[in-house]
C-alpha cells in the first residue's frame, strides 16, 4: 500500500487506533534497521514515522488550491480549500484580494488576521484574485500571491489552463482536460507557480529510478543532454553521501528572468545564464543539494541555516574534490571581509534569506565555514552521522540551530557550546595579534617565545614556525597569552592560519584587491568634471559622489574608492597604474593611502547597464576586461597565504670580491643619474661622494649635482652662487642651510666648491619645510592652495616593502619626533617624491646633463625612495652607490666602506643658549672659547665681527666664515661688551 494511501486512511481513525498504529509503525522501523538494514525501506517508515508523530503533536492541514490563469488580463482567480483540525487559522500576508471567506469568520487582533472557524469539522473556503505581470508572456507566482496561512499543509494545486504549461511543486501530477492537478503529499509551508506557453518538455529515467524532466524554451533545447548527465552525477553522488533520495521527479526549468532558485521537486534557472559553464559545474548542484536542505528539512525563517549547509555540502564540496578547498576557504573569508562591517553583522541566528551581500557572506559563507570548523572538532565520521539523523529525524519538519546542536553533540559525545556560541549566536569572527617576539640560543637550541592574544573566538590556532628549508606545524592553545617553543631549526618566521581552518579576520596582505569590495554601494566615486555625464547613472547606485579636484586625501585614506574613467586626473594624483583594454574593463588595486581599502579604476567606452550587473557576480577578481559585452579576460591579484610574522635570525653572507674604489669609480661614473647615498655626520661618506662627482664630471662635464640638503624655493640663489653673483656666505644664508639642515656646513663644503670651480649646477630637491610639518601635523588635507600647487602631482604611496623598511626606522630613530608611523610616513613620501619630481625637471629640460643625487641612505637603498620614483617620472639609467651601510640581497648596486677621513670640525663657542631666537646665555661649556673669554649666564650676544646676529643659525653662519679668533658684542644688563674670543 503506498505511504500517502495510509496516510489517508490514518486520519479517519480515532486517538486510541492512532497510537497503537504509531507503536507499529515505529516497531517496524526498528525491526527493519536492525534486520533487514535496507536503507531506503528504513527511510519510508521512519518519514512515515515522523509524520505519524507530526499529526499527534501538530495540526494537521490540507490546502487545496483551484486556480484559473488568464495570461490577457494578467489575472488569475482562485478558490482555497483548507481543511485544519484547529479551531483558528492565521493569515500570512498576501498580495491576493480576497473576495469572500466561507466556513469561517475574519477577525483581525494586534494586526494579525486570523479565520475563526464556525465549527470543527468545517473547511474554510476562500475565493479571491491576484493581478500579477506577464515575465516576457510567462507567469512567475513566487511570492504572496495566494492566501497563505502560519501552517504546514499538504497542497494540492489545480490549476486551469490548457494554453500554458506550468510547474509547481509536486510528488504526483494528473491531468485530465487542460486541467493539471499538483499533489505533494508531505507538510509545506507554500507554494509557487511558473507557467509558459513555449516550454518544451523532456524527461529521462535515472539508473536510480529518478524522473529528471527539463522546461526549456526552444533555442536552448540543445542543453537539456547535459543538463540531464549533470543532474544524475549530483543525485547520485547526494545519494551515496546520504543514502535516500527525497524526491522520485525533479524537474530543471528555464525562466525569463536570471533566478537561482530552488523548490522542492524542481529549480528555477534563467535563460540569461542556463548556458554558462559555472551553472552546470556548481549552481546547478547547490539547487539540488538544496533538495535536502531546505526542501526536505526545513528551516526557521530567522536562523536559517540551510543555505550555509548546502553551500558547505555543494560548493565547497565541489572545490575539496578538485583539491581547491583551502582556496575556497579563504575566499568565504574575503567575502565576509569584503561585504560586512560593525555597521552591518548580523549573527547567524539572526539570518533569514538571501538578499544583500553583507548577510549572504553570513549566511552563506559563515555558516558554511562554522560546518566545516564543526566537521573538524568532531571528525567526519560524527558529523556524516548527525547529518543523516537530522535527515531522517526532521523530515518535512523544521530544525533549528538548537535541534542542530543536540544531534551533532549527540552523534559525537562532545559538548558544542562554545563552537556554537562563537560562529552562531555571536557576531564578530576569530581576531588577535601577536607581540614581544624574541628569540634566543640556549643550550644548542633556539628559544622562540612571543605573546598571543585573541578575543576567544577560537580554543585552537594553527601556527607553522618556519626556517629557510622547512616549517614545524602545531596548533597553540588561544587560552594561554606566553608561547615558547624549543626549536632545533632556525626559525626565520611564523607563519599563521596559512590553509584557512579558522573563521577569523583576514590581515591586508592576505586579501587581494577585490571586486566585492566596491560593489555594494558604498565606496568613494570620484569623477572627473569633464566626465560627468559619461558617468551620471552612478549617481543613482553610489551615494558618495565627488570631483577628482575637490577630493580629499583623509576622505581618500578612510574609503574604498572607486574612480571613474582612465584619465582620471586622480590617477596620477595618487599614482595608480591603470592601463585601459578592450572597450570596458574594471582593475582593482590596493587603496594607496590604506591597505585595507581598495582603488577601483573603470573605464567603457559606451556606459552599459549589463555589464555592471555582471559585476555584481565577478566579486572575487581583482581585473576584468569586456569586448563586445564579452569577457575577454578575468584574473585575481596574489596575496599572502596565512599571517606572516618575519623573525630576523639570519646572517647575510658577501664572498667579498673587494676592489678600490679608484679601480671601479669610472665604472659606476657611466650612468646618466648616480645615486650617491651617505651616512650624514661621516665625512668619508661625502669624500666618496666627492669623488664620484669628479669622475662623473670627467667623463661630461655637462653634470649637475642633485641635494637633499637645499630646499627647492631657494634655487635661485644656489644659481646665484654658482654663477659668481653672490658669495658663499650670502648664499649659506639666503638659503637658510643653519635653519633647515641641523648637519655641520663642512661636511659638505668640498662638493659645494667643486660645484663653484666647476660651475657645476646644484639642484635643490627638498620641498619647503613648512609643507612638510604642515603634513605632518595636519595631513595633506591642512595645505593651503599655493601649497598645494607646491608638492608633487603625482605620489606613489603603495610599497609595502618601502613601508616595512620604514617602519624599521620609525622604530628605531623617528619615533620621538613624529606622533605616529604614518606621520612619518606621508613626510618621507613626501621627501622623496619631491626630491625625484626636482631632479626630473631638471632632467626634463636639460636632457644631454647627467646628476649626481645625494641624499641620506634611507631615501636611495632599495631604490624604494627616490629612484624608484624618478624611474616613474621616465628616469631608468642609473645605479645605486651606498656608504656605510649593512649588507641586504638587492639593497645597493654598490657597497663602500670608506676609511676614517675626517675633515676640518665645524668652530664653537662652546655657549647654550635660551632657544634658538634668543640669543641670551643659558650657560656654558667648561673650559670652552666663551668661558675662556668671560662671557656669562645672562649676556646677550647681539654680534660677532661687528655683523649683527638674532638667531643661532646666524651665529652658526657667522663661525662657519671665522678665522681662528673673532669679536663678541655682548649685552651684559644694559651695558655693551666686546670680548675677543679664541676658537679651538
Amino acid at each position: 500500500m503506498p505511504v500517502f494511501y495510509l496516510i489517508i486512511k490514518i486520519n479517519s481513525l480515532d486517538i486510541g487506533h492512532l497510537i497503537l498504529f504509531g507503536i507499529s509503525i515505529l516497531f517496524l522501523v526498528k525491526i527493519h534497521f536492525l534486520i533487514l538494514k535496507d536503507w531506503q525501506i528504513m527511510k519510508k517508515l521512519l518519514l512515515l514515522s515522523s509524520l505519524f508523530t507530526s499529526i499527534i503533536y501538530a495540526h494537521e492541514c490540507r490546502y487545496t488550491l483551484n486556480i484559473d490563469i488568464d495570461t490577457s488580463k494578467g489575472e488569475l482567480e482562485g478558490r482555497a480549500l483548507i481543511s485544519s483540525d484547529h479551531p483558528t487559522i492565521t493569515l500570512l500576508d498576501t498580495q491576493a484580494n480576497i473576495s469572500e471567506i466561507k466556513g469561517a469568520s475574519l477577525s483581525v487582533q494586534n494586526n494579525i488576521p486570523t479565520l475563526v472557524k464556525k465549527s470543527e469539522d468545517v473547511d474554510v473556503e476562500i475565493l479571491f484574485t491576484h493581478k500579477f505581470n506577464l515575465v516576457n508572456s510567462d507567469v512567475v507566482l513566487l511570492e504572496n500571491w495566494y492566501p497563505k496561512v502560519d501552517m504546514m499543509c499538504k497542497y494540492e494545486t489545480v490549476v486551469s489552463n490548457p494554453e500554458m504549461i506550468s510547474i509547481v511543486e509536486a510528488t504526483q501530477t494528473k491531468k485530465k482536460d487542460g486541467v493539471t492537478t499538483f499533489i505533494f503529499d508531505y507538510p509545506l509551508d507554500r507554494v509557487n507557480i511558473v507557467a509558459s506557453k513555449d516550454y518544451k518538455i523532456n524527461s529521462v529515467n535515472t539508473k536510480s529510478g529518478l524522473k529528471l524532466s527539463t522546461y526549456f524554451y526552444s533555442d536552448n533545447q540543445q542543453l537539456r543532454e547535459n543538463y540531464f548527465k549533470k543532474s544524475e552525477e549530483y543525485f547520485e553522488l547526494y545519494k551515496e553521501l546520504f543514502g535516500f533520495l527525497p524526491y522520485n521527479n525533479f524537474s530543471i526549468v528555464e525562466t525569463q528572468f536570471p533566478a537561482g532558485y530552488s523548490m522542492p521537486t524542481y529549480t528555477l534557472i534563467g535563460k540569461q545564464i542556463i548556458d554558462k559553464e559555472y551553472i552546470l559545474e556548481s549552481s546547478l548542484g547547490h539547487e539540488i543539494a538544496h533538495q535536502w536542505f531546505g526542501n526536505y528539512v526545513y528551516a526557521p525563517y530567522k536562523g536559517n541555516w540551510v543555505e550555509g549547509m548546502t553551500t558547505y555540502y555543494a560548493d565547497y564540496l565541489y572545490a575539496k574534490k578538485a583539491k581547491k578547498e583551502v582556496e575556497y576557504r579563504k575566499d568565504m573569508l574575503i567575502k565576509y571581509d569584503s561585504y560586512v562591517n560593525a555597521h552591518n553583522e548580523i549573527a547567524p541566528i539572526d539570518f533569514e534569506h538571501k538578499t544583500q551581500n553583507s548577510k549572504n557572506a553570513i549566511g552563506y559563507e559563515k555558516v558554511a565555514f562554522f560546518f566545516y570548523m564543526l566537521e573538524q572538532k568532531i571528525g567526519e565520521k560524527a558529523f556524516d552521522e548527525g547529518t543523516k539523523t537530522l535527515l531522517q529525524e526532521y523530515a518535512f519538519k523544521t530544525a533549528a540551530y538548537e535541534n542542530l546542536k543536540e544531534i551533532y553533540e549527540k552523534s559525537s559525545n562532545q559538548k558544542l557550546d562554545n563552537i556554537f556560541k562563537n560562529l552562531i549566536y555571536e557576531k564578530g569572527a576569530l581576531d588577535f595579534s601577536i607581540s614581544n617576539t624574541s628569540l634566543m640560543f640556549v643550550e644548542d637550541r633556539y628559544v622562540l617565545e612571543f605573546d598571543i592574544v585573541s578575543n576567544n573566538k577560537a580554543e585552537f590556532i594553527p601556527i607553522s614556525i618556519c626556517s629557510n628549508k622547512e616549517c614545524l606545524t602545531t596548533k597553540i592553545d588561544l587560552s594561554s597569552k606566553k608561547q615558547r617553543f624549543e626549536l632545533d631549526i632556525e626559525p626565520t618566521k611564523i607563519v599563521i592560519d596559512e590553509n584557512y581552518e579558522l573563521f577569523r579576520r583576514l590581515n591586508p596582505l592576505e586579501t587581494p584587491p577585490v571586486i566585492s569590495k566596491i560593489i555594494e554601494g558604498n565606496a568613494l566615486v570620484v569623477v572627473d568634471r569633464a566626465d560627468e555625464e559619461k558617468f551620471s547613472k552612478f549617481k543613482m547606485i553610489f551615494k558618495n559622489f565627488k570631483y577628482a579636484d575637490e577630493v580629499k586625501y583623509e576622505e581618500l585614506k578612510s574609503n574604498n574608492i572607486f574612480i571613474l574613467g582612465a584619465k582620471n586626473s586622480l590617477l596620477n594624483q595618487i599614482s595608480i597604474p591603470f592601463e585601459m583594454q578592450g572597450d570596458a574593463k574594471i582593475e582593482i588595486f590596493k587603496n594607496p593611502l590604506n591597505g585595507a581599502y581598495v582603488a577601483a579604476v573603470f573605464e567603457m567606452d559606451k556606459l552599459s547597464r549589463s555589464i555592471f550587473y555582471r559585476l555584481r557576480h565577478l566579486g572575487k577578481y581583482s581585473t576584468v576586461v569586456f569586448e563586445d559585452e564579452k569577457i575577454v579576460h578575468k584574473s585575481t591579484k596574489e596575496s599572502q597565504n596565512g599571517i606572516v610574522y618575519n623573525i630576523n635570525a639570519d646572517s647575510y653572507a658577501i664572498k667579498p670580491a673587494v676592489e678600490n674604489l679608484n679601480d671601479i669609480i669610472d665604472e659606476m661614473a657611466k650612468k646618466r643619474v648616480v645615486y650617491i647615498g651617505e651616512q650624514h655626520t661621516e665625512f668619508s661618506s661625502h669624500l666618496n661622494q666627492l669623488k664620484i662627482i669628479k669622475a662623473m664630471y670627467r667623463q661630461n662635464p655637462k653634470l649637475a649635482i642633485g641635494m637633499e640638503m637645499f630646499q627647492q624655493q631657494f634655487q635661485k640663489h644656489l644659481d646665484d652662487f654658482i654663477a659668481g653673483k653672490i658669495s658663499e656666505k650670502e648664499m649659506i644664508v639666503k638659503t637658510e642651510y643653519f635653519k633647515r639642515w641641523k648637519y655641520d656646513y663642512e661636511l659638505y663644503r668640498p662638493i659645494i666648491l667643486f660645484a663653484k670651480e666647476k660651475r657645476i649646477p646644484i639642484v635643490a630637491l627638498n620641498i619647503d619645510r613648512e609643507i612638510t610639518k604642515k603634513v605632518v601635523n595636519g595631513g595633506f588635507d591642512s595645505l593651503s592652495s599655493e601649497q598645494l600647487e607646491v608638492i608633487p602631482d603625482s605620489i606613489d604611496f603603495e610599497n609595502p616593502k618601502y613601508v616595512e623598511q620604514l617602519r624599521g626606522i620609525f622604530g628605531m630613530h623617528q619615533s620621538k619626533s613624529f606622533k605616529n608611523f604614518d606621520e612619518f610616513y606621508h613626510a618621507q613620501l613626501l621627501w622623496d617624491e619631491s626630491m625625484a619630481e626636482n631632479m626630473v625637471e631638471f632632467m626634463n629640460k636639460n636632457p644631454d646633463y647627467s646628476m649626481a643625487v645625494l641624499a641620506g641612505n634611507g631615501h636611495i637603498m632599495h631604490g624604494h625612495g627616490i629612484p624608484k620614483r624618478a624611474h616613474r617620472r621616465g628616469i631608468a639609467d642609473y645605479t645605486i652607490v651606498l656608504n656605510h651601510t649593512n649588507p641586504e640581497p638587492g639593497i645597493a648596486d654598490y657597497l663602500l666602506y670608506p676609511s676614517a677621513v675626517t675633515t676640518q670640525k665645524a668652530k664653537k663657542l662652546g655657549i647654550y643658549f635660551e632657544d634658538n631666537e634668543k640669543l641670551e646665555v643659558k650657560k656654558l661649556v667648561d673650559d670652552s672659547p666663551a668661558q675662556k673669554a668671560k662671557i656669562e649666564p645672562k649676556d646677550r650676544v647681539v654680534a660677532i665681527d661687528g655683523n649683527k646676529v638674532q638667531s643661532i643659525y646666524e651665529v652658526k653662519t657667522e663661525l662657519a666664515f671665522a678665522k681662528d679668533s673673532l669679536n663678541v658684542t655682548l649685552m651684559r644688563g644694559s651695558e655693551k661688551i666686546e670680548v675677543s674670543v679664541d676658537l679651538e
